[in-house]
Protein backbone atom coordinates (compact mmCIF):
# COMPACT_ATOMS: atom_id res chain seq x y z
CA UNK A 1 0.00 0.00 0.00
CA UNK A 2 1.16 3.68 -0.72
CA UNK A 3 -0.30 6.33 0.86
CA UNK A 4 -0.43 10.00 -0.94
CA UNK A 5 -0.49 12.82 0.52
CA UNK A 6 -1.33 16.79 -0.14
CA UNK A 7 -2.25 18.86 2.92
CA UNK A 8 -4.75 17.37 4.29
CA UNK A 9 -6.20 15.17 1.53
CA UNK A 10 -4.87 11.43 1.52
CA UNK A 11 -5.02 8.69 -1.31
CA UNK A 12 -4.18 4.91 -0.63
CA UNK A 13 -3.08 3.18 -3.41
CA UNK A 14 -2.73 -0.51 -3.96
CA UNK A 15 -0.79 -1.70 -7.30
CA UNK A 16 -2.15 -5.01 -8.94
CA UNK A 17 -4.84 -5.06 -6.93
CA UNK A 18 -6.35 -7.08 -10.02
CA UNK A 19 -5.24 -9.43 -12.60
CA UNK A 20 -4.80 -8.03 -16.10
CA UNK A 21 -7.31 -11.17 -16.65
CA UNK A 22 -9.90 -10.08 -13.93
CA UNK A 23 -9.44 -6.10 -15.77
CA UNK A 24 -9.96 -7.21 -18.98
CA UNK A 25 -13.07 -9.07 -18.14
CA UNK A 26 -14.37 -5.76 -16.72
CA UNK A 27 -12.86 -3.69 -19.62
CA UNK A 28 -15.32 -6.02 -21.63
CA UNK A 29 -18.06 -5.11 -20.39
CA UNK A 30 -18.71 -1.50 -21.34
CA UNK A 31 -18.52 -0.45 -24.99
CA UNK A 32 -15.62 1.87 -26.25
CA UNK A 33 -17.04 5.23 -27.09
CA UNK A 34 -13.61 7.23 -28.74
CA UNK A 35 -13.50 10.62 -29.40
CA UNK A 36 -16.83 12.60 -29.05
CA UNK A 37 -16.42 16.74 -29.27
CA UNK A 38 -18.04 17.19 -25.82
CA UNK A 39 -18.04 14.69 -22.59
CA UNK A 40 -21.32 12.21 -23.11
CA UNK A 41 -23.55 11.96 -20.12
CA UNK A 42 -23.48 9.25 -17.46
CA UNK A 43 -26.38 7.00 -18.61
CA UNK A 44 -24.35 6.82 -21.79
CA UNK A 45 -20.73 5.99 -20.28
CA UNK A 46 -21.50 3.61 -17.08
CA UNK A 47 -22.61 -0.36 -16.24
CA UNK A 48 -23.68 -0.72 -12.47
CA UNK A 49 -22.19 -3.84 -11.62
CA UNK A 50 -23.45 -3.40 -7.64
CA UNK A 51 -24.09 -7.46 -7.99
CA UNK A 52 -21.42 -8.45 -9.51
CA UNK A 53 -19.09 -11.12 -6.72
CA UNK A 54 -16.22 -8.70 -6.90
CA UNK A 55 -17.89 -5.88 -4.87
CA UNK A 56 -17.94 -8.47 -2.17
CA UNK A 57 -14.68 -9.35 -2.61
CA UNK A 58 -13.24 -5.72 -2.40
CA UNK A 59 -15.31 -4.56 0.48
CA UNK A 60 -13.98 -7.23 2.08
CA UNK A 61 -10.38 -5.76 0.93
CA UNK A 62 -11.60 -2.53 2.18
CA UNK A 63 -12.84 -2.80 5.71
CA UNK A 64 -10.26 -4.65 6.53
CA UNK A 65 -7.24 -3.10 5.53
CA UNK A 66 -8.58 0.25 6.89
CA UNK A 67 -10.52 -1.17 10.29
CA UNK A 68 -13.99 0.32 8.56
CA UNK A 69 -17.66 -1.11 8.22
CA UNK A 70 -18.72 0.12 4.67
CA UNK A 71 -21.46 -1.01 2.64
CA UNK A 72 -21.23 -0.65 -1.29
CA UNK A 73 -24.39 1.68 -2.22
CA UNK A 74 -23.13 1.12 -5.92
CA UNK A 75 -20.59 -0.04 -8.77
CA UNK A 76 -19.81 0.87 -12.16
CA UNK A 77 -18.19 0.14 -14.76
CA UNK A 78 -17.13 3.88 -16.12
CA UNK A 79 -16.16 5.02 -19.30
CA UNK A 80 -14.32 8.26 -19.77
CA UNK A 81 -13.59 8.36 -23.50
CA UNK A 82 -11.19 9.92 -25.59
CA UNK A 83 -11.97 14.13 -24.94
CA UNK A 84 -13.62 14.06 -21.59
CA UNK A 85 -12.94 14.32 -18.20
CA UNK A 86 -14.17 14.89 -14.81
CA UNK A 87 -14.00 18.80 -12.96
CA UNK A 88 -13.07 18.97 -9.63
CA UNK A 89 -15.97 18.00 -7.01
CA UNK A 90 -16.88 15.86 -4.15
CA UNK A 91 -19.80 13.62 -3.21
CA UNK A 92 -21.93 15.96 -1.32
CA UNK A 93 -24.84 16.17 -3.38
CA UNK A 94 -27.07 14.83 -6.62
CA UNK A 95 -28.13 11.82 -4.39
CA UNK A 96 -24.85 10.91 -3.21
CA UNK A 97 -25.27 12.32 0.64
CA UNK A 98 -24.79 9.47 2.04
CA UNK A 99 -21.38 8.20 0.65
CA UNK A 100 -18.40 8.93 2.07
CA UNK A 101 -15.51 6.93 0.68
CA UNK A 102 -15.13 5.74 -2.76
CA UNK A 103 -12.53 3.42 -4.69
CA UNK A 104 -11.29 3.24 -8.03
CA UNK A 105 -9.75 0.23 -10.19
CA UNK A 106 -8.41 0.89 -13.62
CA UNK A 107 -8.67 -1.69 -15.98
CA UNK A 108 -6.93 0.10 -18.93
CA UNK A 109 -3.97 2.49 -18.99
CA UNK A 110 -3.19 2.59 -22.43
CA UNK A 111 -4.15 6.19 -22.91
CA UNK A 112 -3.16 9.60 -22.85
CA UNK A 113 -3.91 11.89 -19.67
CA UNK A 114 -6.78 10.69 -18.04
CA UNK A 115 -4.92 10.95 -14.32
CA UNK A 116 -6.80 11.49 -11.34
CA UNK A 117 -6.06 14.82 -9.60
CA UNK A 118 -7.20 16.25 -6.61
CA UNK A 119 -7.35 20.45 -5.23
CA UNK A 120 -4.33 19.87 -3.32
CA UNK A 121 -2.22 18.36 -6.27
CA UNK A 122 -2.80 15.05 -6.05
CA UNK A 123 -2.12 13.32 -9.20
CA UNK A 124 -2.40 9.45 -10.21
CA UNK A 125 -0.89 8.12 -13.33
CA UNK A 126 -4.03 5.11 -13.85
CA UNK A 127 -2.29 1.54 -13.89
CA UNK A 128 -4.15 -1.61 -15.14
CA UNK A 129 -5.30 -2.90 -11.97
CA UNK A 130 -4.59 -0.36 -9.28
CA UNK A 131 -6.63 0.54 -6.55
CA UNK A 132 -7.63 3.49 -5.21
CA UNK A 133 -9.21 4.64 -1.73
CA UNK A 134 -10.42 8.31 -0.32
CA UNK A 135 -12.53 10.12 1.44
CA UNK A 136 -14.91 11.53 -1.63
CA UNK A 137 -16.83 13.65 0.39
CA UNK A 138 -13.92 15.57 1.64
CA UNK A 139 -11.34 15.32 -1.10
CA UNK A 140 -12.09 17.40 -4.25
CA UNK A 141 -10.72 15.27 -7.01
CA UNK A 142 -11.90 15.12 -10.80
CA UNK A 143 -9.77 13.24 -13.93
CA UNK A 144 -7.59 14.96 -16.04
CA UNK A 145 -8.82 15.24 -20.34
CA UNK A 146 -8.62 11.60 -21.70
CA UNK A 147 -6.84 11.32 -25.01
CA UNK A 148 -6.08 8.52 -27.59
CA UNK A 149 -8.26 5.70 -25.70
CA UNK A 150 -10.82 5.31 -23.75
CA UNK A 151 -10.20 4.89 -20.09
CA UNK A 152 -12.03 2.49 -17.59
CA UNK A 153 -12.75 1.80 -14.26
CA UNK A 154 -14.65 0.43 -12.11
CA UNK A 155 -15.85 2.99 -9.45
CA UNK A 156 -16.91 1.90 -6.09
CA UNK A 157 -19.09 4.59 -3.73
CA UNK A 158 -19.04 3.51 0.02
CA UNK A 159 -21.66 4.46 2.58
CA UNK A 160 -20.32 3.80 6.22
CA UNK A 161 -22.59 1.35 8.26
CA UNK A 162 -24.47 2.51 11.69
CA UNK A 163 -22.65 0.44 14.04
Amino acid sequence: MEKIEAKNEEVFVFKNYLSKKQCNKYFKMIHDIGYRDRTLPWHVRIVDITKDPIVEKVTKFINKTFNLNLTAAQVEIQNHHVNSSSELHIHDHLGRESITYNSLIYLNEDFDGGHFITKNGIKIKPEKGMLTFFNGQTIWHGVETVKNKDRKTLIFWWRTNDI
